[in-house]
């Protein structure tokens, strides 16, 4: 509670401050980014803007300096764009007898997606479409059309990858500052900010290391509540811990 009232507290002196709309609104979403990563993150608290409290098993209380940074993906195809075409190339070479026009309508997805995830995906379509009776995860529903030729369309239903590149990219603009104090950075996805419906994380995001002198970094995707922690490999004559970064839109 003292921590929402703290919130508040802040939120309302950025509101009242004579600062641009632009710069206000920034401030504030850095601060729910960061009270919100705070819930998900066990024994994190938030206790001023851009930092958070941690306490550990034994009781001992450390203070972190941690910056978030907003990742905006740049363009790529579709992620199910990709699948149906595949789909259509394959029941194409079956002949006339699925021949129509399917329109896929997909659940909202619970989390985001995989390599492994992404062919159950697919599978699941081919499944509809054959109209085999399995446990459906993704697909709320086929609907078959007469068509002249197999054709399968998807009108609302964006997956956006999110790579390696896009994050090493974002990490490298974010800057260190010069003190003691520990630093994390918090790498923010956002699906309504990437106007998706969920992202597909590249495999190598989990398990290969990202260039960066941050002692800890969390790739946080908003409305999924889903944190990731990067592996990390110190940039050559930077020291991971002690050494702190600007925190992104937070006073």
């Amino acid at each position: 509670m003292k921590s929402v009232q703290a919130i508040e507290r802040w939120i309302t002196a950025i509101e009242s401050s004579k600062q641009e709309a632009c710069a206000k609104e920034q401030q504030i979403k850095a601060i729910v980014d960061l009270w919100k990563f705070a819930e998900l993150y066990e024994g994190a608290t938030i206790t001023q803007k851009g930092e958070l409290q941690l306490e550990d098993s034994d009781g001992r209380i450390d203070k972190i300096s941690v910056a978030t940074s907003d990742l905006f993906l740049t363009p790529k195809e579709n992620a199910i764009s990709k699948i149906l075409s595949e789909i259509e190339t394959e029941f194409s070479e079956l002949g006339d007898r699925y021949r129509a026009l399917y329109n896929v309508e997909f659940r909202n997805p619970e989390a985001n997606f995989d390599a492994a995830e992404i062919l159950k995906l697919k599978s699941e379509i081919i499944s509809g479409i054959k109209g085999e009776v399995i446990l459906y995860k993704y697909v709320e529903r086929i609907r078959k059309l007469p068509s002249s030729e197999f054709r399968i369309v998807n009108r609302d239903f964006r997956i956006l990858e999110c790579s390696y590149e896009d994050i090493q990219s974002t990490i490298d603009q974010n800057h260190l500052l010069q003190s003691d104090q520990r630093q994390w950075l918090v790498i923010v996805l956002s699906a309504v900010d990437n106007n998706c419906r969920s992202f597909l994380i590249d495999e190598t995001i989990k398990t290969a290391a990202f260039s960066s002198g941050f002692e800890k970094i969390f790739l946080f995707d908003f409305y999924t509540s889903e944190i990731i922690e990067l592996n990390i490999k110190a940039k050559a004559g930077t020291a991971i811990k002690g050494v702190p970064l600007v925190a992104s839109g937070v006073a």
